[in-house]
């Protein structure tokens, strides 16, 4: 790839057929061997691929790994698709992985509890931008408070969001006065007891009592609670509010509400205190897909799962199928297991998109033997394309070249075609062409560490 060409994101690879580049590149002041890096990100390439198809379909995805290989490997895959997920804003993507212990929280709860920590972490104030600039678009006439602005004011709050958006949200939800850190320790506790105090586990059936507590609950403003300084925006405030409790939940609006007085330790917070657990997990993803078009939640460490007795074991996987259906909404779930531990869960998704992380070369790639073996090329190709087999084939015309320079070196060869790739999508190629195998070729010179 030439000094000139920008580094590509992993969208553009997508004009070549792949969702990723099919190779690691070479880290020189890395610790992990090269062959671990290669390993490593074809493993995690099948999980995207995989989960962008899942998406397409709204199915779920299992990832089938053995015992044999040290968790370690798969920690560092699993580790290399989140951490894309939330690095490259190209992919439109969000992911996280919730453990089996989790559920101790609640089948359904413990979900929530890590999504509302992940949704408040991650740039907040742009992803309440992104759903108010779309609720906007379309005002809601019909709620009360609508009276409270003009379709001017709204028009000007929808382009407040889009051309400033932290701007905006400090503006319309942002505190009338600083809050002491006591203050702050005060409120997330008061919060905090009341999510302990929630029964763990609810039926979908009783789970229509919170709408009508909560939708009567009132913010008040500064002129209610005495204070003399009028607020302009004050009317806004209580439009957007009432827009969150209708379109997303009065959970969801009770917690911006406490974003907007004490930040957003006190809104994850409030996002787990629900009567309604599957009502709440709806709507945070539902706010986050205003930002993400797809949300990854992956599901893994179910080691404990055979010392479960049958009727808990039962439970999680009427919970699990539940779960599947409300992210599929907003996103795809992933079931992480190892073959043989969970075998119920194995035939819960037998039906899934089928990921598989056994890694058979690892034990070869480990021992030392690098020489270049196009079918394990074929592999990696496959693994990063968009469909189930990749176009390219390792002994295709377009990859003879690479072998040629490689010297009968996988490490070499791969080197060079991750760079290759890198080129093709820099330029928004279609193919392989002439002038980004050259660009590969040209790398060679650099060398490759093992």
């Amino acid at each position: 790839m030439s000094d000139t060409s920008p580094m590509p994101v992993i969208a553009d690879y997508s004009t070549l057929g792949y969702v990723a580049n099919p190779f690691a590149t070479v880290d020189e002041s890395g610790s992990e061997p090269y062959w671990m890096r290669l390993v490593t990100r074809a493993a995690a390439n099948r999980l995207l691929a995989a989960t962008v198809r899942a998406r397409q379909r709204s199915g779920p995805v299992l990832v089938s790994m053995v015992e044999e290989i040290p968790e370690y490997y798969y920690r560092v895959a699993q580790n290399d698709f989140l951490r894309r997920m939330s690095d490259d804003p190209s992919l439109d993507m969000m992911a996280l992985n919730i453990s089996l212990d989790i559920m101790r929280l609640g089948r359904i709860r413990g979900t929530i509890a890590e999504l509302a920590e992940l949704v408040v972490a991650v740039d907040f104030p742009t992803t309440l931008a992104d759903w108010y600039r779309r609720e906007l678009a379309e005002p809601d006439t019909e709620l009360p408070e609508s009276g409270l602005v003009s379709n001017e004011e709204i028009a000007s709050a929808a382009a407040a969001f889009s051309s400033a958006p932290a701007a905006a949200v400090a503006r319309f939800f942002g505190a009338a006065e600083p809050v002491t850190i006591a203050e702050l320790d005060a409120v997330v506790h008061e919060a905090y007891m009341r999510q302990v105090g929630q029964e763990v586990e609810v039926e979908k059936d009783q789970e229509g009592s919170e709408a009508a507590a909560a939708l009567h609950q009132h913010v008040p403003n500064e002129d209610e609670a005495g204070e003399p300084a009028p607020d302009p925006d004050a009317g806004m405030r209580e439009y957007l509010l009432a827009v969150a409790r209708a379109h997303l939940s009065p959970v969801m609006a009770r917690a911006l509400a406490g974003f907007g007085q004490y930040g957003e330790s006190l809104a994850a917070q409030e996002m787990k205190v629900t009567k309604a657990p599957r009502k709440t997990l709806a709507a945070i993803l539902r706010l986050m897909n205003a930002r993400w078009s797809t949300i990854a939640v992956i599901y893994d460490n179910f080691s404990s799962w055979p010392i479960l007795d049958q009727q808990t074991k039962m439970d999680i996987l009427s919970s699990m199928m539940e779960l599947r259906w409300i992210i599929a909404e907003a996103g795809v779930m992933v079931v992480a297991v190892v073959k043989g531990v969970s075998p119920e869960l194995e035939e819960q998704f037998a039906a899934a998109e089928q990921v598989d992380w056994t890694m058979p070369e690892l034990t070869a790639l480990y021992n030392g033997e690098t020489k270049l073996d196009l079918s394990l090329v074929q592999s990696w190709l496959d693994a990063a394309s968009v469909g189930a087999t990749s176009a390219l084939r390792a002994d295709g015309p377009e990859l003879s070249a690479l072998a040629g320079y490689a010297g009968d070196d996988l490490a070499s060869f791969c080197a060079m075609a991750q760079v290759a790739f890198a080129d093709a999508a820099s330029r928004g190629a279609v193919m392989l062409d002439a002038a980004a195998i050259s660009a590969g070729v040209a790398s060679r010179e650099g060398g490759v560490r093992d």
